[in-house]
């Protein structure tokens, strides 16, 4: 179902967009169970020719993660099409030259900051690097307040509160940086959703306008602001964290809400 339709102005008097950015997370499945219309919407559009890219802010897992995931649930796609938050971060830490990093992080997190050249380590960071860690110890919760304290540079992949699955909601980073504002005074600086580089580089490295782009996404405070603060086309979907109750009392404008990614079909000419 359709609740909201803002008139679509693509350049060109084009009917379809260039590029479609998908959150995963609450947008194409919950935890290991497809929302209906993911996976034929998705393979449409490679049909068509148009350019997809895959966006989480979810740093628990690497690339490979959620390629191996994506592909073992229907999707045709290649590993390039995937950017996460840590993929930003990564990019981010590489330009300003950062090399050693005090990681909270799954191992997955770890493999792929090791793969990227960095150093992990306890002794004297640049850099204390909070993801979503789901093997959080307190070993780890005492050695980063304590960089913290003495001033270590201080960078999350994301600001997300909760994570959603098939059983519910989880805690995810934003309850660390909550945490640690709690005993240090200090907020992180944020690279993934909403930040609208996430969106930006990539529409740059494409040569692709705002006008012909499109983010589709299940939550307010990241995708949709992300959208909205980038002028692509901003579809909510009801699928996973927002309710139309919550979007209703938001103070977001975004031109398209709708139950699913399947109601996509009624929007655009695919």
């Amino acid at each position: 179902m359709i609740y909201h339709q803002n008139h679509l102005q693509l350049s060109n008097g084009s009917k379809l967009p260039k590029i479609f950015f998908f959150d995963m997370d609450g947008t194409l499945y919950l935890g290991d169970i497809l929302i209906d219309g993911s996976v034929q919407l998705l393979n449409r559009l490679k049909d068509l020719g148009i350019k997809r890219v895959f966006l989480s802010n979810n740093s628990s897992k690497n690339r490979n993660d959620y390629y191996m995931k994506l592909k073992r649930m229907g999707f045709e796609l290649s590993i390039d099409e995937i950017f996460t938050s840590l993929n930003a971060t990564i990019l981010k830490m590489k330009r300003e030259n950062i090399k050693k990093i005090f990681p909270l992080g799954t191992p997955s997190f770890e493999e792929e900051l090791r793969e990227n050249g960095f150093i992990l380590t306890d002794k004297d960071p640049e850099v204390v690097l909070l993801g979503f860690d789901k093997t959080l110890t307190y070993e780890k919760i005492e050695k980063a307040y304590k960089f913290l304290k003495e001033g270590k540079r201080y960078i999350a992949t994301h600001p997300d509160i909760l994570c959603p699955t098939e059983d519910g909601f989880i805690p995810d980073i934003g309850c660390f940086i909550s945490m640690f504002e709690k005993c240090t005074l200090r907020l992180p600086e944020i690279v993934g959703k909403p930040n609208v580089e996430m969106l930006s580089n990539i529409l740059k490295y494409y040569s692709i306008d705002c006008k012909d782009a499109v983010m589709i996404g299940d939550r307010l405070y990241t995708d949709m602001r992300m959208a909205v603060d980038a002028k692509v086309i901003s579809v909510l979907v009801l699928s996973g964290e927002t309710k139309i109750e919550d979007y209703k009392r938001s103070n977001l404008d975004v031109d398209i809400v709708c139950d699913s990614v399947k109601d996509l079909f009624k929007v655009f000419p695919l």
